[in-house]
């Protein structure tokens, strides 16, 4: 169960920033499978930005039929406690990529589907459905733990050579 990560997006109107949709996905951070998914439109009690509604692909009528945000969390809460077995810590895997990068002083641009891209990802679902985003999240988060995990052992590695050759010398 440790190997277990929640993985979450939130699709907001605007210029309101209400949410109008929660995505997330319970996944494997050691096989790369996702074992749960949640999505739900919520209701923002007003009209979709028709620029949202464009980017999102979500209609009006999804959300007048969708639950208001307190039923969404409610279920969203209920879906946690079902497959959430173990302590809760939140991290933000986009804020993580940023900072990785900035780490490496490469350029910081982009959004998910640009992150994937430099990590070797192909983009998989439809881009801003708070369900594909947060699967995607995921993947780019187990894609950092990869990445992570190589830097320790190639800078052993170098270690391990550069006290090789000062052996040699002696």
């Amino acid at each position: 169960m440790k190997e277990l990560l929640v993985s979450l997006d939130l699709e907001l109107n605007q210029p309101s920033r209400r949410i109008i949709q929660i995505g997330a996905v319970v996944g494997n951070i050691r096989t790369g499978e996702i074992v749960s998914r949640f999505d739900s439109k919520v209701s923002p009690d007003e009209e979709l930005s028709p620029a949202i509604a464009k980017l999102t692909k979500i209609k009006q009528q999804e959300v007048d039929v969708a639950p208001k945000l307190r039923e969404a969390y409610e279920s969203l809460k209920r879906w946690l406690d079902e497959r959430w077995l173990f302590g809760r810590r939140w991290l933000d895997a986009k804020t993580l990529f940023v900072a990785w990068r900035m780490a490496q002083g490469r350029e910081l641009q982009g959004g998910l589907g640009r992150s994937m891209t430099k990590l070797g990802l192909a983009f998989e679902g439809r881009q801003h459905n708070a369900i594909d985003d947060a699967e995607n999240t995921f993947r780019i988060y187990r894609a950092l733990l990869f990445e992570f995990g190589k830097a320790p052992s190639a800078m052993m590695t170098k270690k391990v050579t550069h006290i090789r050759q000062r052996v040699r010398k002696v």
